[in-house]
């Protein structure tokens, strides 16, 4: 179409092309004010995750545990220590990246800002021709400060080095739906210019803002989940994988007319090593769990010992071994009542199985015990002779009576609450089932199903599960009016599907207030927030 003769058409023309461009330019009251809502959320997240990462590590001088395990405290506690200090200074230095934004965005005495200025957020953290190739963009800079965290985390120890990959910290390279801008990144030469264009460029100063307080919330929960995996470490028990004979009885010490059971199996069983187990010569069955039971009746006073074989194939090699162990026991006669907590120093509050406890020395034999609450509230059930599970009610001081008739003793134990959940993260059907938030397609967020979390994977207890009792998710963005809110009552994205419906690229979710129940029925705050940007 040609253009028209007349000058006057022409500049009407050329105005309107202008007021166009401006408009294109115009960033929607409504979103920033949905960045700012993030924003809050991510300091007010932040804030509290430290003060609980703090409060940790002084449980960590609680004199309970200290007279327990000394060794260990005085192991973990420096390792939760380094993993404070290395977060507080990335922390630190994110917030520096911060203020330079918005004193880059002309920020005045009274706080205020320019918080939809287009041009700051690019200019200092998003590569540009003002950056030479020996000066960096920050966001470059904090591609890197992220990969050296993760790093400096791995290096305290080699077991805190297993736990780094499950950290929400992510440096992946998002891909664009934009396929201008995405043959821009893919011509870009590092990943940190290709991970810090993405984020920044072109992005409102208040979003990237957010942007870098959802850095800072990432070094705030990975904190938190490492301090948390170095409190566990100093009650926990960890079991060795290396194949040897394993062998124990019910106890060291029984009485006559008690019973005598031998446990006997190979470490790491594993069931292409098919073991055969004697005891004294004699062939013993395995039970489904591969374990070899051997059963007697202690007879008269002395000492005992019954020598165990294990023969096994080795799943290396093919080749059949053989692995040897004594177990020693005394047979004697009553003096008192012994007291044992199996599995761990305490009780915990939820346990489905209860907590395991033994009792010997009992005059008359293991079917004369009585157990019985003095104080505190619990449900005791019998599992053996002499093996007992509790179930305490509430967290505090529990007293139990043990009698057997003739001798009575009291025993007080701690008992403590499940430990805290794990970050909460989403569920899908995708090759990648979880997300802890980040930049997707929209069309992939559509397809999660709802949260879920549970008791860090190392807690000595198994089969402990937490339910998402409730939460809240806010869309905001391209496709809303401004902040649209859905309050969950269950752990389903179902009750937000309207909502979900209307995603889009542009538009960003936010999941907050998460709220789990534990086995004990109680219910616990789950700090991290989840945010993500949809592509």
């Amino acid at each position: 179409m040609a253009l028209p003769k007349e000058p006057r058409q022409k500049m009407i023309n050329i105005m309107y092309l202008v007021l166009t461009a401006i408009l294109a330019l115009n960033v929607s009251s409504e979103i920033l004010n949905a960045f700012k809502t993030i924003e809050d959320s991510y300091v007010r997240s932040n804030k509290e995750l430290s003060d609980r990462s703090t409060k940790l590590i002084s449980d960590f001088d609680d004199e309970g545990i200290k007279k327990q395990f000394p060794e260990k405290v005085a192991y973990w506690k420096p390792r939760a220590v380094q993993v404070k200090e290395l977060s507080e200074k990335l922390a630190a230095q994110i917030e520096e990246l911060k203020t330079s934004l918005k004193q880059a965005s002309n920020l005045k005495p009274d706080g205020t800002f320019n918080d939809e200025d287009l041009e700051a957020t690019t200019r200092i953290l998003a590569p540009n021709e003002n950056h030479s190739k020996d000066k960096q963009a920050k966001g470059e800079e904090l591609y890197a400060l992220l990969a050296k965290y993760k790093a400096d985390l791995a290096n305290i120890d080699t077991t805190i080095a297993t736990q780094v990959n499950k950290l929400p910290i992510n440096l992946d390279i998002p891909k664009l739906n934009n396929k201008d801008n995405q043959s821009i990144v893919d011509g870009m030469n590092t990943p940190q210019e290709k991970w810090s264009y993405i984020y920044f460029h072109m992005t409102p100063t208040i979003a990237g803002l957010a942007i870098l307080s959802k850095f800072q919330n990432d070094v705030r929960n990975s904190e938190a989940q490492l301090i948390d995996y170095c409190y566990s470490q100093v009650t926990s028990v960890r079991m060795s994988t290396t194949l040897a004979a394993i062998a124990n009885a019910s106890s060291t010490m029984v009485m006559a007319g008690d019973e005598l059971v031998i446990t006997a199996g190979l470490g790491a069983y594993n069931q292409d090593t098919k073991p055969t187990i004697t005891i004294d010569g004699a062939s013993v069955p395995l039970n489904a769990d591969g374990q070899g039971v051997y059963k007697t009746v202690a007879s008269s006073a002395g000492d005992f010992t019954k020598h165990v074989t294990v023969t096994y194939k080795d799943p290396s090699s093919g080749e059949q071994k053989s692995k040897s162990t004594d177990v020693k026991y005394k047979v004697g006669i009553p003096t008192g009542l012994a007291f044992s907590v199996d599995s761990t120093k305490v009780f915990y509050n939820g346990i489905p199985d209860g907590n395991p406890i033994s009792i010997s020395g009992a005059v008359g034999g293991a079917g004369a015990i009585k157990v019985s609450v003095v104080s505190g509230s619990a449900k005791i059930e019998q599992k053996g002779p002499g093996r007992y599970s509790v179930f305490p009610n509430a967290e505090g001081v529990l007293e139990l009576n043990i009698s057997d008739g003739k001798n009575s003793k009291n025993e007080r134990i701690r008992v403590k609450g499940l430990p805290e959940p794990q970050a909460a993260y989403v569920v899908g059907t995708l090759t990648k089932p979880t997300y802890y938030g980040g930049v997707v397609s929209a069309s992939e967020f559509k397809l999660q199903q709802g949260l879920a979390t549970k008791v860090p994977d190392d807690f000595i207890f198994s089969g402990i599960k937490y339910k998402i009792k409730s939460f809240k998710m806010q869309f905001s963005g391209k496709g809303f009016a401004g902040i649209e809110t859905a309050n969950i009552n269950n752990n389903s994205f179902a009750g937000a599907a309207n909502l979900m419906s209307k995603c889009t690229q542009g538009s960003q979710v936010l999941i907050t207030d998460i709220v789990a129940e534990d086995a004990a029925k109680k219910d616990r705050r789950i700090n991290n927030t989840i945010s993500f940007f949809l592509k």
